[in-house]
């Protein structure tokens, strides 16, 4: 029941966004009494929390699926960023997030409660993220990740006012051509290791089954 009520959560945030969100709300499309959810979650609050924590763990859940305990450092990049883009930010789920980074900004509280659940995925993400670069530099690999996650962010958020999902699929094709470029000036070996990867084919298609 509260994995329910936090997916009705994260779905009415995605249709209705913070303003308009209301606990009752929640509760109806969950399916469940007014009582089961405040025993649940007391507040507006508690319930969010819980969603966010909720989506984290489905972006975590979705990683180990398509990679499980590989070593990133294997990797191409482009198979990463293309699977980061279709498993999480393309996702209806994630307006979800961005609803709550905006509900941060006026709900203080809120906020910080949303950044303490975020201090560890974060911690985890950007250790993934150094995995997967390599760069000497860690200013600049901490750059490049962060303009590559503002990318992201900027393509989910603009997917709504696109004609067709092939602006954002451009898109993402330019920033990978660029990157690339980038890695073969800051990574030791300059490339890719050949060995032992998962295709950016291979994270397409895992992608189309689990959409």
């Amino acid at each position: 029941m509260r994995q329910r009520l936090c997916q009705a959560a994260l779905d009415a945030l995605c249709e209705v966004g913070y303003e308009s969100l209301t606990t009752t709300m929640i509760a109806a499309r969950a399916g469940v009494s007014r009582g089961a959810q405040t025993h649940h979650f007391a507040t507006k609050a508690d319930m969010l929390v819980g969603a966010f924590e909720h989506l984290l763990q489905s972006w975590d859940a979705a990683r180990q699926l398509a990679f499980g305990g590989r070593d990133l450092g294997e990797l191409p990049f482009e198979a990463y960023l293309r699977f980061v883009w279709r498993e999480i930010f393309s996702k209806p789920s994630y307006i979800a997030a961005l609803e709550l980074m905006l509900a941060a900004r006026v709900d203080k509280e809120l906020g910080e409660r949303l950044r303490q659940a975020l201090d560890s995925p974060a911690s985890q993400r950007n250790l993934r993220w150094r995995a997967l670069l390599r760069f000497p530099d860690v200013r600049k690999e901490e750059q490049f990740q962060y303009m590559t996650l503002c990318l992201l962010r900027g393509m989910a958020i603009h997917a709504s006012f696109n004609r067709s999902d092939a602006v954002n699929e451009a898109v993402l094709d330019a920033w990978i051509e660029l990157a690339e470029k980038v890695i073969a000036v800051e990574r030791p070996d300059g490339r890719a290791p050949e060995g032992g990867v998962v295709s950016p084919r291979a994270v397409r298609g895992h992608s189309k089954r689990s959409a």
